[in-house]
């Protein structure tokens, strides 16, 4: 007879979160109820795993892939559920290993409630010698998959693969950032790591196009699109680089540093707004010229809230091999006008904070950060 499939989720290292550990798997559960939205299903909890139990029309396979980019999972597993006897226990693998071709196996057997008569080895023992009658060889070398079982109180879990969750906090756990969001590689990715670590992302991405309406269209919003598969309904802000870039005419060699800190400006005004608590940036310290230390530290002059740099000591090549793995990548590696690619030749590297300061306040960097983002509001309005 065929059995109710369920998916089992595990939570990792939420569980060492002691007495706000019910803080998490509460957020753990709104964010599985968003991201399967639409999905027909039942949770209950399990002492240390929630178990998902789909409707009639929902589909194991959508929901594992949904279930794939939650932050907060650390595994997950397609499980058969039965009672927990060892006659429908071993009736109930010997269903799930034919139904998946399997001719050879691996048992782990482990009894969470210790209330029964029997214990893990009598279970092991029972399912041997049972698979031994229908052809399928229990070995403990060579074999095609392991089976695993796991009685509880009040069910018996029968499944063969243990798949990697996302790991980390579930999103919205530490607050919210404002994501410093350009068309390259690098700060897609810083956006998943902060997502990662429990932040809910606001995007902000400065544009030199024509209007906001460019922006949208363009890759950009694809970017964000697909960063949505793994915190759901995000804001963005588009912001035009022509007030700055005007104002920036006199600044030489400074212009990209200065185009830093205008963003950086940009971001804690948008995250005073929206209520976030940091900025975060793709920077990689000594990738490109503004990313040196002494540039670093001038370009945060006068951010009162924290920049976090997710990537600071990631290589490129490791930032591409994310990239991919995320989904972000093919959209940013296709032609985009970005706005800091728009500077002076040969910039400076080493700049000082007395520069910066005096850069600023000739340019007047606040003003154009005050007018930037009062023409992109405006543009946005119905």
């Amino acid at each position: 007879m065929p059995y109710d499939k369920q998916l089992i989720v595990h939570f990792g290292e939420l569980w060492l979160r002691g007495r706000n550990r019910g803080h998490y798997i509460k957020a753990l559960k709104r964010n599985i109820y968003e991201q399967l939205s639409g999905i027909p299903f039942k949770l209950e909890d399990k002492y240390d795993r929630l178990v998902l139990t789909p409707g009639k029309k929902a589909g194991m396979a959508a929901m594992k892939e949904r279930i794939s980019k939650v932050f907060g999972i650390s595994a997950y597993e397609e499980a058969c559920s039965t009672v927990p006897d060892p006659d429908h226990i071993s009736k109930a693998a010997i269903y799930l290993l034919k139904e998946s071709g399997v001719k050879s196996v691996k048992v782990k057997a482990h009894r969470a409630y210790k209330g029964f008569k029997f214990n893990s080895v009598d279970i092991t023992k029972r399912l041997c010698k049972d698979l031994e009658h229908v052809g399928i060889v229990p070995t403990l070398e060579g074999y095609e998959k392991e089976l695993f079982i796991s009685v509880m109180k009040d069910s018996a879990l029968i499944f063969t693969d243990r798949f990697k969750g996302s790991g980390g906090l579930p999103t919205g756990t530490s607050g919210r950032c404002v994501v410093l969001l350009s068309g390259g590689i690098d700060s897609p990715v810083a956006a998943w790591y902060a997502m990662k670590r429990g932040l809910t992302p606001v995007y902000l991405h400065v544009h030199a196009l024509a209007s906001n309406d460019d922006a949208k269209s363009s890759k950009i919003h694809k970017i964000v699109d697909i960063l949505s598969e793994y915190s759901p309904k995000p804001r963005c802000y588009y912001v035009p680089s022509h007030i700055f870039q005007m104002a920036a005419l006199k600044s030489g060699r400074y212009e990209l540093i200065m185009i830093k800190g205008f963003m950086l400006r940009l971001a804690e005004k948008v995250a005073e707004k929206e209520g976030a608590g940091a900025i975060v940036t793709g920077e990689s310290l000594g990738q490109v010229a503004s990313q040196t230390l002494p540039n670093i530290a001038a370009e945060e002059d006068g951010i009162s809230i924290p920049v976090l740099r997710p990537l600071i000591g990631f290589d490129k090549e490791e930032i591409t091999k994310i990239a991919m793995s995320i989904g972000t990548y093919g959209e940013s590696i296709k032609p985009y006008k970005d706005a800091c690619s728009i500077n002076a030749k040969n910039p400076v590297t080493n700049s000082s904070m007395d520069s910066f300061k005096r850069i600023a306040k000739e340019i007047n960097l606040d003003g154009a950060v005050k007018r930037s983002l009062k023409e992109a509001l405006a543009e946005d309005m119905p």
